[in-house]
């Protein structure tokens, strides 16, 4: 028995080498999560997002950090500084950039969930990428005009996994396969599309509202200068059919009538005063442009001020 010593204990070792070697992955995750030290802030985040087991095994092997605007830009690498990046998965970590705008209630969850996602995809199969991949096609082509222009910004690579990452934070009611897929991360999936939706109505009603404006201040610009033009018109004619029978009040004769006289006058006075009340209309359509100039300007600066806000890369010191 004692010969058999050597070899078992060779064979164990052996198991625990292969075991080590297919489970790498989970082993380094179960360290990195085990190593993390969260904050307050951080811990509350990770409880909104509702996580499952698996999920919040993988956001504590994340270590995901909230950085302020320093430490977030030495973290994410960005290719062009007018694009606003709201977090990074590298080198195995989660970065958020650390937005406290009441008015952006919910970007950081968001941005959470949404770079979670990033380490869940870096770890899966190329097999369960080939099972996803035609679902999430069809899911591209059900909202082509939301994920298009953002999708455009990556290179060929890199658009599946984002557009892998963003079905699983910004779209609700997805093919089955997928929300089966994302329950393994999310106890409630839609909830985390509401973090997106309750951050990013106010970009869009925003955009929104600028267009309404434009397209009221181009009517409203319009309708001014066909009145002025009118206004002018009819006022050039008045002074000269006033001339006109100043001119022949003065030569005896010229009327037919005393009440030809009477009635020509009185249709002067008229066109006198309508005019004056196109003058008034006119003035009023001026106020109502400049309200909506001076409004659609404040939303100029109130978008400006948001976009500053979330981009890492511009943001004013005052703004911190």
């Amino acid at each position: 028995m004692k010969k058999l010593i050597k070899p078992i204990l060779l064979l164990a070792l052996i198991a625990i080498v292969i075991a080590i070697a297919l489970n790498r992955q989970w082993l380094y995750d179960f360290w990195r999560g085990k190593t993390y030290v969260i904050t307050p802030e951080m811990a509350k985040i990770r409880s909104s997002l509702n996580l499952t087991g698996e999920g919040e095994f993988l956001f504590n092997a994340s270590q995901p950090e909230l950085n302020s605007k320093d430490d977030f830009n030495a973290r994410c690498r960005r290719e062009n500084d007018e694009k606003a990046i709201l977090g990074c998965y590298t080198e195995d970590n989660i970065y958020v950039y650390n937005i406290t705008e009441q008015e952006l209630d919910g970007i950081r969850e968001l941005t959470s969930a949404h770079e979670l996602l990033h380490a869940v995809f870096a770890r899966m199969s190329e097999s369960e990428k080939s099972t996803l991949k035609p679902y999430l096609d069809q899911v591209y082509k059900e909202n082509e005009e939301d994920l298009k222009e953002d999708l455009s910004n990556y290179i060929e690579e890199e658009k599946f996994e984002e557009l892998y990452v963003r079905a699983g934070t910004e779209i609700k009611n997805l093919p089955l396969v997928l929300e089966n897929h994302y329950s393994k991360y999310f106890q409630n999936q839609d909830q985390v599309v509401e973090f997106y939706d309750k951050y990013i109505v106010v970009f869009r009603e925003l955009e929104a509202e600028l267009h309404q404006l434009e397209e009221e201040m181009n009517a409203l610009a319009e309708q001014i200068e066909l009145n002025t033009t009118d206004y002018d018109r009819r006022v050039s004619q008045l002074n000269a059919d006033i001339i006109s029978f100043n001119s022949c009040a003065n030569v005896a004769g010229c009327f037919k009538s005393e009440a030809d006289f009477y009635a020509r006058r009185n249709a002067l006075v008229g066109e006198q005063s309508a005019l004056e009340q196109l003058y008034n209309e006119i003035n009023s359509l001026i106020d109502s442009y400049n309200a909506k100039v001076e409004a659609y300007n404040a939303d100029i600066l109130r978008s400006e001020k948001l976009n500053t806000i979330i981009n890492s890369s511009d943001r004013p010191e005052g703004l911190e």
